[in-house]
């Protein structure tokens, strides 16, 4: 991934820079703008406790400096709503885990017992890795269904031959 259009983004201050980075975007079109959601969604997926209220700014520059994301691709018509609600999910797990606690392998389990459907697991996770998918799958569940995000205490393992 190009890092420069997002290193470009998080420095943008003025006007004039802002300015700047709506005609790039306005130029540089699907790909671009992709660049820098994937640049923010490596900040989401790495921000601790320290970094949210920054997450949180950083989002909201992205509103206003490309308020209708939609006009780039229609699938991006939510992107700031969906990331906002993202890092609330994301700060809600980093509240909820002492900083303490927070070393060793981490899942996060999502179930509807409700259907037919399986359960999904994603083990062997850090707990950074596990705060973003907790978040960003939380921020979409749907009645009767379940998150949990866990810390794997024990584990007993054996791969067959």
């Amino acid at each position: 991934m190009n890092r420069a259009i997002f290193k470009q983004f998080q420095l943008a201050a003025s006007n004039e820079e802002y300015n700047e980075l709506q005609n790039l975007f306005a130029h540089g079109g699907y790909s671009l703008f992709s660049q820098l959601l994937e640049g923010l969604k490596e900040y989401l997926v790495t921000c601790d406790d320290n970094m949210i209220e920054q997450a949180q700014l950083l989002i909201s520059k992205g509103r206003e400096i490309v308020p209708q994301p939609a006009v780039i691709s229609p699938s991006w018509e939510k992107v700031w709503g969906e990331m906002e609600r993202l890092i609330f999910h994301k700060s809600e797990a980093l509240r909820s885990i002492p900083l303490a606690d927070r070393e060793g392998e981490w899942q996060v389990i999502m179930d509807n017992p409700y259907t037919n459907e399986g359960i999904t697991c994603y083990p062997a996770l850090t707990f950074s890795d596990a705060a973003y998918l907790y978040a960003y799958f939380r921020k979409d569940l749907r009645k009767n269904e379940y998150i949990r995000l866990q810390k794997i205490i024990n584990v007993v393992m054996s791969h067959g031959e």
